[in-house]
């Protein structure tokens, strides 16, 4: 009987030994993922928070550029004038020159551009229209 007792307890004293070994390592084997996760977790909101500041800088520079968009100041106007492009100042009322260019001849693009009045910035750049459009 003694001995049958004894051995109940031996083997009970290994279960147990073996049931808290395997709680204690699912307990630290857990904690371990854990922490793995939340130093993950951190690593993505700083991430995160980087694509933000970024994102933001970005569309303050965007906002910039737009606010720093110039309107080239333009000398001459195009107009249409009894079927010929007519070159005008900037005002809009002090003829420049007339041309022979009919307007009919002009692609159609151009003659909508022309009949709101096409904005033409310098003297080469209306001297190079004239050239290309000139019989």
């Amino acid at each position: 009987m003694k001995k049958t007792c004894s051995i109940r307890l031996l083997v009970a004293g290994v279960i147990l030994t073996a049931f808290v070994c395997v709680i204690m390592g699912f307990f630290f084997g857990t904690q371990k993922k854990w922490k793995t996760y939340e130093k993950h977790i951190v690593m993505l909101e700083q991430e995160n928070d980087n694509l933000l500041a970024q994102k933001e800088k970005i569309e303050t520079e965007k906002e910039l550029a737009e606010s720093l968009n110039v309107v080239e100041p333009y000398k001459y106007v195009l107009l249409a004038e009894e079927g010929y492009v007519a070159v005008y100042r900037s005002d809009r009322k002090t003829l420049y020159a007339s041309t022979d260019i009919l307007l009919e001849n002009l692609p159609e693009e151009l003659q909508q551009e022309i009949q709101t009045g096409k904005l033409i910035g310098s003297e080469e750049q209306l001297y190079n229209f004239l050239e290309n459009y000139s019989s």
